[in-house]
């Protein structure tokens, strides 16, 4: 627990005067391009294939029991299968008759050209985050706000989300228009030889919301005038899965035995992703888990 002048020692330069804050000086940080492909090889090394741009189309059962998955190449024979297609989670597990709510959220993102900053430890305040990059500039966000282009399962679901909406009103941006249509026209059942969602949108690539991102920047100058210098780089968005209560499922589906889902993380996955992985991995291999899992079941949606 950091008091106000300890928050002024760590992070110079602030024009507010913070009630307090917690610091863990322990915590890393990574570059998610670099970490995700320096995993990806780890695994390759111990014998894992990785084969991109190959959608799984749906599961294969036999007696009751996962037993492949009909890709867009062709069938692959399995006897346990781990389902960790983030916002295409839910649709893939409804073609399924396997129920999964999650609502979809945009975030949106810049960074800055390199610059002389106050830190170089990560820090996230109510309405604005920032954390130094390796290339020397920062990765800034609207902390508090997330987008929500409606689709129909905003509609479908938005009934369980009702206790998060009303506290978290003020921080939700909500738009109707193509994104709608365009979700409306994904099939939501499709049979192994024709061709899924997932082929006909290989990226979820949402648009930028410029005015989350003006709005984090005018918070964060607001608290490190700093910021006031800084050039903008580059702005992307991407789609989070929400559950009802922002906590990922990680968890066997009763319904489809030999099937793990690791899906819903809310916004945090990158950041638990190693621990998350591990536990899949018990799961999947029936070893002692590294955490308790019961929080992360899927029957408490």
């Amino acid at each position: 627990m950091l008091s106000a002048d300890e928050i002024d020692r760590l992070v110079p330069g602030g024009a507010e005067r913070w009630y307090g804050g917690i610091h863990t000086p322990s915590d890393g940080r990574a570059e998610p391009t670099l970490a995700s492909s320096a995993i990806a090889n780890a695994a390759i090394a111990k014998g894992a294939i990785v084969v991109e741009n190959c959608a799984v189309r749906r599961l294969v059962t036999s007696a009751g029991r996962v037993s492949g998955v009909i890709t867009e190449r062709g069938e692959i024979r399995c006897e346990k299968v781990l389902l960790a297609g983030g916002i295409w989670s839910r649709r893939f597990l409804g073609n399924h008759g396997v129920a999964f709510p999650t609502l979809p959220l945009v975030a949106s993102v810049f960074r800055t050209a390199a610059m002389e900053g106050p830190t170089e430890t990560a820090v996230g305040a109510a309405d604005f985050s920032f954390r130094k990059r390796r290339d020397g500039g920062y990765t800034i966000t609207q902390r508090g706000a997330l987008f929500a282009p409606l689709m129909l399962d905003h509609l479908l679901l938005g009934h369980r989300y009702l206790p998060v909406l009303k506290a978290e009103w003020k921080n939700v941006r909500l738009s109707f228009g193509r994104d709608f249509l365009r979700d409306l026209a994904m099939p939501r059942r499709w049979k192994g030889d024709a061709r899924s969602p997932m082929e006909q949108l290989r990226t979820m690539d949402p648009a930028v919301n410029h005015g989350l991102n003006a709005e984090a920047l005018r918070n964060l100058c607001k608290a490190w005038p700093v910021f006031n210098k800084v050039e903008v780089r580059q702005s992307w968005a991407g789609m989070i899965d929400v559950t009802p209560d922002s906590m990922p499922v990680i968890s066997p589906v009763a319904a489809l035995p030999g099937l793990t889902l690791a899906s819903g993380f809310s916004g945090h996955g990158f950041g638990t992703a190693p621990a998350a992985g591990q536990l899949a991995a018990d799961l999947i291999t029936e070893s002692t888990p590294i955490v308790d899992p019961a929080p992360y079941r899927l029957d408490r949606l």
